[in-house]
């Protein structure tokens, strides 16, 4: 691992424990075993330091988007099928950046930071629009609101894994339930949304295999 992918993994591993009115720049210097001086280097200020663990942590989906939206071999469901899949095991591969963003986009404390991490994330679902749009110029799909449908895709994932205890409580699971563990539950969620989305996006019903 290259010292600044490790430092952003250590600031990440900080920030998730202390949060990021709690972490200093000399706290991630100290436990990366760098000094501030190289942090400054590499991103100048903490704000541009958690701007890039999001990028960072983004441009995984970002390329494989940009791949399947070239792909012809796939229906448009199909791909949104994929899509469904990325986002579900990005987040259940990555449990403490997604709550961590999560406080980060709700408390809305830093509006420049705030306001570059939603650039970022909106990306990849600029791209996944381009296929509900492609969809629905092949008449397979309903004329259906687009932003919407990807809002209402992301914030079900969003509801069930942003609190342990609201998600057991939720799955009517015991205290020792750990959603982020569950491979059930991520091929729930999975199985859930691809039918959610072939409801919704498809004509007729007309439920693709």
């Amino acid at each position: 691992m290259e010292k600044k992918e490790y430092i952003l993994t250590v600031a990440l591993e900080l920030f998730g424990q202390k949060g990021f009115e709690g972490t200093s720049v000399r706290d991630i210097a100290c436990k990366a075993n760098v000094n501030v001086a190289m942090i400054s280097y590499y991103f100048g200020s903490k704000e541009k330091m958690f701007q890039s663990i999001v990028e960072h942590k983004a441009s995984h989906l970002k390329e494989v988007f940009r791949e399947l939206i070239k792909n012809e071999e796939l229906s448009e469901i199909e791909k949104i099928d994929v899509v469904i899949e990325h986002y579900v095991s990005r987040m259940f591969n990555n449990p403490l950046f997604h709550h961590l963003l999560h406080r980060e986009l709700s408390l809305n404390q830093r509006t420049q930071m705030h306001e570059s991490i939603i650039d970022i994330l909106l990306r990849n679902i600029v791209v996944v629009k381009k296929i509900i749009e492609s969809g629905i110029q092949k008449k397979v799909f309903k004329k259906v609101d687009p932003e919407l449908t990807m809002a209402s895709l992301i914030g079900t994932i969003n509801q069930v894994l942003m609190s342990d205890t609201m998600c057991r409580k939720l799955l009517q699971k015991d205290k020792d339930f750990n959603p982020y563990q569950s491979k059930k539950l991520k091929e729930r969620i999975t199985s859930h949304l691809q039918q959610l989305m072939r409801a919704h996006l498809l004509i007729n019903n007309n439920h693709e295999q």
